[in-house]
């Protein structure tokens, strides 16, 4: 089978709830419903990778975006921004490109609307630059796996148009 050759990156908590902090995961393992969707119109799909769990590990407590607005943990999500487009590169040499970025609103890491994210901050510039059709979207903080949600009809609505 041809592949298609287009990525959709995912933050890191999409593909594995067990990486966000207890109190805050909606789903038992990975955001499964949203990844059906994404497998329907044959996206590939890179995981970003988690700052948050970089730096602080797994038994952290929830932190605000303030809380990280650190000169150490800019410098943990600088080395995941290097580390994402270095890989993104690789994918380009072959014909690839990104055409769809999942954040998580409300994030003080991952979130592409209201105040962004320190990983999308220092990531976005450079995915926008590289791939100016980008398509970015947050899911948003009422979504829960296994529940209907408006997103699933939007993120489906979004990859039909061909506008990703």
């Amino acid at each position: 089978m041809q592949r298609k050759n287009k990525l959709a990156l995912v933050s890191h908590c999409v593909l594995n709830q067990n990486s966000v902090v207890s109190p805050l995961a909606r789903a038992g393992g990975a955001f499964h419903s949203l990844i059906t969707v994404l497998s329907e119109w044959s996206l590939g799909i890179y995981q970003l990778p988690c700052p948050e769990l970089i730096h602080a590990g797994m038994k952290r407590k929830p932190q605000t975006y303030e809380d990280y607005n650190t000169p150490e943990y800019d410098a943990v999500c600088r080395e995941a921004a290097q580390r994402v487009l270095r890989d993104l590169d690789g994918f380009r040499a072959v014909g690839c490109t990104v055409s769809l970025l999942l954040g998580i609103r409300g994030s003080p890491t991952c979130s592409l609307t209201g105040v962004t994210g320190h990983l999308f901050r220092t990531l976005m510039p450079e995915l926008q630059h590289r791939y100016p059709d980008i398509v970015m979207l947050d899911i948003p903080e009422d979504y829960i796996e296994g529940d209907c949600h408006q997103f699933h009809t939007m993120l489906r609505n979004v990859l039909r148009s061909g506008n990703y």
